[in-house]
């Protein structure tokens, strides 16, 4: 009888996580994009209490909650082998049927559980008002002759913020181009453009690095925000001229902008209201890089000589990037990689 009550407690159980679970995505669904609802009630509130919680319990931590995850994860993995192996020894045998409607139930009760949490903890956010909305922007397309004088304008920006940087030669720039304390000036740079922009900013957003270094970039990608760690994580093997930038950028989906366009946006705002020059030219570079490709494919000839333009410190930095990728993932580009940060 007693067996029979805890079968059922747990069979209700999961079917309450794939209810929530229906339910999330249902609620996803009906809001559509640009819902005021999903902006005012949780982008603004549920998930800026989300977002406290999460920074200041596990983002206090000195090791990144991943690994305690992983860690966790395989002393539960082979507890429950354990115990099944010695269920398997001292049970009656169970029917093929029943064990096939306990693994299904199992299944979607997992299921319902990621899709519930993956939702309430940052993923209704994808709804929330757009940047463009939000500033008012009437975001077109740029016509080729606007596209040439903003990549003019854009490598024109990247060569100053370079030569502003103290030390710096006609050699790739290195770590020592870092400012200390780099993911307190890039949080504090975001927060201020938020601020700005008129967008609370609750918690102290985590970006921390993964090893092994080159895990994120085999996968083409350079930083990860994952939500149901409530942190960031960007590629530990990024050159320096990369990292500013990739920071801020995760820090932007961390403070609930799921839109790739939107977090490289506040980005570049970021690092641009930034007063050291490194951070300035990794997202001048990071911007470059973007209307280069645009650029280039629209007309390959005049980008070459907008690119002999280039200084040779500049050159250095894009090859170094370039051979960096190279090494994780095969494939080159004509002028950073093609990666994404997510």
């Amino acid at each position: 009888m007693s067996f029979e009550l805890n079968w059922k407690q747990l069979f209700w159980r999961k079917i309450i996580w794939i209810d929530l679970g229906i339910l999330a995505y249902f609620l996803y669904l009906i809001c559509g994009r640009n819902s005021k609802i999903i902006e005012n009630v949780y982008s603004r509130g549920i998930f800026s209490g989300v977002r406290w919680i999460w920074d200041f319990t596990f983002g206090l931590l000195p090791v990144s909650l991943i690994y305690i995850f992983l860690i966790l994860f395989i002393v539960w993995f082979g507890n429950k082998i354990r115990r099944w192996i010695k269920k398997q020894n001292n049970s009656f045998p169970i029917s093929w049927k029943r064990r096939l409607f306990n693994v299904t139930i199992n299944i979607l009760a997992a299921v319902g559980f990621i899709v519930f949490s993956f939702y309430f903890l940052w993923g209704f956010n994808y709804n929330r008002i757009s940047l463009e909305r939000h500033l008012e922007l009437d975001v077109k397309p740029l016509e080729s002759n606007i596209l040439k004088k903003e990549a003019e304008l854009a490598l024109d920006a990247a060569i100053e913020a370079r030569r502003q940087i103290t030390g710096a030669t006609s050699d790739a720039l290195d770590a020592s181009s870092l400012p200390d304390q780099l993911e307190s000036k890039t949080r504090k740079k975001l927060t201020d453009t938020l601020k700005m922009m008129g967008y609370p900013t609750p918690g102290r957003i985590r970006i921390r690095q993964m090893w092994p270094g080159d895990l994120l970039m085999r996968f083409r990608v350079s930083g990860i925000y994952i939500p149901f760690f409530g942190e960031g994580y960007t590629a530990g093997k990024l050159t320096p001229v990369e990292k500013p930038f990739t920071l801020a950028h995760e820090m932007a989906h961390g403070m609930g902008f799921a839109d790739e366009a939107g977090a490289n946006f506040l980005a570049y705002i970021a690092c641009e209201l930034s007063d050291n020059p490194m951070i300035q030219y990794s997202g001048r570079l990071a911007y470059w890089s973007y209307i280069a490709g645009e650029f280039a494919a629209l007309s390959g000839k005049e980008y070459k000589l907008l690119y002999q333009r280039m200084p040779q410190g500049m050159i250095a930095d894009l090859k170094s990037v370039s051979k960096n990728w190279n090494q994780s993932v095969s494939y080159t580009h004509l002028t950073l990689p093609t990666k994404r940060i997510v």
